[in-house]
């Protein structure tokens, strides 16, 4: 496989979006993770109980991080001009497009895809296609909702998707599946 690509996951302190609190990558070069980036980040804002209880990061563990702009300088070099996956990929692209506007920064271009579309295409028979659900299926180790366990994972599941229908490129599973490749 001669993919080269880019697993991103956010958590988000409370309900807005621009909110990050954390930030994990997992960079894939021919179907191996080579490279990965994780970082607690001070989203400036207050933590809700409901997102705290699912990703049990609070205010005080921030307290002392960078905020996006600092984390920023570690992700754009990573992202820009890359293929960039998600699960459920209109949420962390979402997130990226508000946390950039927030800060007045120039958004980096990439092409982006979803893993729970293509999970959805790829193994349709299960009874969902979360992140956790999809995991255990493919035996993958998962701490969900911790960003750099949650990327890992995204990244597994494109190569296995990759590996099932024999591709080589994203646009050959694009082909085979249906599955969309947007630009941001």
């Amino acid at each position: 496989m001669k993919l080269k690509f880019v697993a991103l996951d956010f958590e988000t302190a409370n309900q807005k979006r621009d909110s990050v609190c954390a930030v994990g990558m997992a960079m894939v070069e021919n179907g191996i993770i080579v490279d990965e980036y994780y970082s607690l980040v001070n989203p400036e804002d207050y933590f809700s109980s409901f997102n705290v209880d699912i990703h049990g990061i609070t205010a005080a563990d921030v307290k002392n991080m960078p905020n996006f702009p600092v984390v920023s300088r570690e992700l754009w070099p990573r992202l820009t001009g890359n293929l960039v996956i998600a699960h459920n990929a209109s949420f962390d692209i979402g997130v990226l497009k508000q946390v950039t506007q927030k800060y007045g920064l120039a958004m980096p271009n990439f092409y982006y895809a979803c893993t729970y579309q293509i999970a959805k295409l790829s193994w349709a028979n299960l009874p969902n296609h979360r992140l956790s659900t999809i995991a255990a299926h493919l035996e993958l180790e998962l701490d969900h909702h911790h960003a750099m366990s949650d990327a890992r994972a995204c990244a597994k599941i494109l190569v296995q998707a990759m590996q099932k229908y024999n591709c080589e490129t994203m646009k050959e599973l694009a082909r085979k599946t249906g599955c969309q490749v947007r630009r941001v």
